[in-house]
């Protein structure tokens, strides 16, 4: 969804939808680590709000067909240990493409290579074992909604800085860099930092 401007009243109708959405990425993220009997829920089930309206509101431009495009925005995640946050998240939305595109055949709803490019159910079985999904956000093929390999809390703050930069002295000003992080990712020095470089700059 594209929007010039974002239109709180039109966008109200479409919560109760968005907290469905969230409900299942809740669950999701609590059958994966389940299943793999590792990692830790908090982190990624807290940001489920705030990256739902990011991606579903408009106000972020990105397209889960096409994630290599050169002049979407930018997405950050800044610990990258939440990245359970991320699959989960692709995993609904793949997934409802998925289904719309079996009932319709409309091509609008189908992801070009989705065996290679596309987040589903089936590869969250592979959370954190050999060949995989990953425990830290990785930017490579089904990931690609991702600009940044990042680990620890705090770890994108300077990579989401440097990105906005560099976009802004390619002339790209039109492109934004978008990073989510909770608020004790907030306290490392390596976030006070870019905070005050990306004011400077």
């Amino acid at each position: 969804m594209m929007m010039d401007k974002i239109d709180i009243n039109t966008l109200q109708v479409e919560f109760p939808h968005w907290e469905k959405t969230k409900d299942l990425i809740d669950q999701l993220i609590d059958i994966i680590l389940n299943y793999r009997q590792s990692g830790h829920p908090g982190g990624s089930r807290s940001k489920v709000h705030a990256l739902v309206s990011l991606m579903l509101s408009g106000a972020m431009r990105w397209d889960i067909r096409h994630p290599e495009k050169r002049f979407t925005d930018r997405f950050i995640l800044a610990a990258g240990h939440t990245v359970p946050l991320v699959y989960c998240t692709l995993t609904v939305l793949n997934e409802a493409l998925r289904v719309k595109y079996e009932q319709t055949g409309d091509p609008r709803y189908q992801i070009p290579d989705p065996e290679k490019r596309a987040l589903y159910w089936e590869d969250l079985l592979g959370f954190r074992r050999r060949g995989g999904l990953s425990g830290h956000a990785e930017m490579e093929g089904k990931t690609l909604f991702l600009k940044f390999n990042t680990g620890p809390s705090g770890h994108g703050s300077p990579a989401a800085a440097g990105e906005a930069l560099a976009l802004k002295r390619a002339g790209a000003q039109g492109v934004k860099v978008f990073m989510l992080e909770g608020e004790a990712g907030l306290t490392p020095g390596v976030v006070h930092e870019p905070l005050n470089s990306a004011w400077g700059l």
